[in-house]
């Protein structure tokens, strides 16, 4: 077992509350639930509401749950038929690069659904497999540590998102 997100955050995470321990099924749960959460969450959004101590808006935080799921879907179907090595990505220049402050709320929750689905299917692979992923900064995760950190970002960051839903948008 690697304990990067543990030693990292805290356990559970000292922000959002996320236990570490949780169970494969549960871990898989809380993101493929992640669409219809975030929809319930951000439902009287306009996705613009931005928590000044925050990087992101509302939208860009879903934009960002959105990446990181798709990259890691990316991730486990590359390591099930190649190299288990994976590559990092740097989530601000991924941001800045995709312009997370423009998209509108409805793109990025479609994009979420979308990445979920493929995350789901991915993940089952993988588990199937029972690979083990090399990261260049964590080392080496199971399957389980992996997915256990995907759930983690969803729950962190929609932690973040209900801090930004205290602040109003910007006028436009």
């Amino acid at each position: 077992m690697n304990t990067w997100s543990e030693d990292t955050y805290g356990d559970p995470c000292r922000e959002c509350g996320f236990s570490f321990s949780i169970s494969m099924q549960a871990a898989v749960s809380t993101v493929t639930r992640a669409p219809e959460d975030y929809g319930r969450l951000v439902e009287n959004s306009t996705g613009r509401e931005r928590h000044p101590d925050l990087a992101w808006s509302v939208s860009g935080y879903v934009c960002h749950v959105a990446d990181n799921t798709r990259i890691w879907a990316e991730r486990y179907a590359g390591v099930v038929h190649g190299p288990r090595e994976i590559a990092p990505y740097d989530e601000n220049l991924l941001a800045a690069a995709r312009s997370y402050s423009a998209i509108p709320l409805a793109g990025s929750m479609w994009s979420l659904s979308k990445a979920v689905g493929d995350w789901e299917e991915a993940v089952l692979q993988a588990d199937r497999s029972h690979v083990v992923i090399v990261h260049p900064e964590r080392g080496e995760l199971s399957v389980l540590d992996s997915v256990r950190s995907n759930a983690h970002d969803v729950v962190h960051h929609a932690w973040d998102i209900r801090r930004s839903l205290e602040f109003p948008p910007p006028a436009a």
